[in-house]
């Protein structure tokens, strides 16, 4: 499936009508719906009407769940990139992306996250295809507006 091995996520999920190869390690692991979106970065993700003290508000929120998540997984190894995505479909709402510089502290993160929690909710870890971010991201939300909004199947990576 083109889309599993270019963002590590297919909106058919296993209904999906072809492969879905799920490596058995790699330097990139996807934290599936870790991050805890506010109302406000919904309805910032979505196009509705926003202030600046929402906007604000959603940016606040998502800095520091960045911050402890990148010094939580520091402990496993150093990290090349560290992606928050800010789609909101069932598939890809707060997924988490890192991409650790070697394949074992990939491995050491995947260990160690195993039945853990954060936010009251097991993180569910698992190994990704993804390589390169750029390949993966919305070129149209990346440079501008993407015209599919929040529901668009490529990364709408958050800033």
């Amino acid at each position: 499936c083109p889309f599993y091995f270019k963002i590590g996520a297919c909106r058919n999920g296993d209904r999906c009508n072809r492969a879905h190869i799920r490596p058995t390690s790699s330097p990139t692991l996807l934290l599936p719906h870790l991050y805890p979106n506010l109302p406000e970065s919904l309805a910032i993700s979505n196009d509705e009407d926003w202030d600046d003290d929402m906007y604000a508000r959603a940016q606040e929120h998502v800095e520091y769940f960045y911050e402890e998540v990148f010094l939580e997984l520091a402990n496993y190894g150093e990290i090349e990139d560290l992606v928050v995505l800010d789609n909101v479909s069932d598939h890809m709402v707060g997924n988490v992306y890192v991409k650790f510089y070697k394949e074992e502290d990939a491995e050491k993160a995947h260990n160690g996250l195993t039945n853990r929690f954060y936010g009251g909710k097991l993180i569910h870890v698992e190994y990704t295809p993804v390589a390169d971010f750029r390949e993966a991201r919305c070129r149209a939300f990346h440079e501008t507006r993407c015209a599919r909004g929040g529901l668009c199947n490529f990364m709408h990576i958050k800033h």
